[in-house]
Parts: structure tokens; sequence; C-alpha cells
């Protein structure tokens, strides 16, 4: 049994790799879903929270930016 060459090695090496990052996007995108039962209220209550918080958090940063950057030309 030989070694592959060092072209046959990328390319198994590329292949792997676009595989597994095609597998890891789908599991985020949350394909191929074998149990779902819907979201239950608690987890919406925490996505609203986590929406609230996160738009005070860029609100903040937002608020921040213009304050330095309007301090420059006092």
């Amino acid at each position: 049994m030989s070694l592959p060459s060092s072209p046959e090695l990328r390319q198994r090496a590329v292949s792997a790799v676009v595989v597994t990052v095609a597998r890891v996007v789908g599991w985020l995108r949350a394909e191929n879903v074998t149990d779902d039962r819907g979201s239950d209220s608690s987890e919406k209550a925490f996505m609203v929270i986590l929406a609230i918080a996160l738009g005070a958090a860029v609100t903040t940063a937002a608020v921040a930016f213009v304050a330095s950057k309007t301090a420059l030309f006092q």
C-alpha cells in the first residue's frame, strides 16, 4: 500500500474540510430537526430579555461612540 501523493492528500483534506463545514452550517441552521415540540414560554421570555439587553448594549455603545466623536470637536 503506497501513500497518496501530495495533491491527492491535499484534495482529500479540502474535501474533508468542506464536508465538515457544510455539516456544521447545517447544524447551526437546525436542518434535519428530529424533535421539535415548539418553544415554551420560558424560552420566549429569555429571548425577549436577551433582545432587550442586546438593544440596550448597542444603544449604549452608539451613544458612547457619538459622545467620544463630538468631544473631539469641543
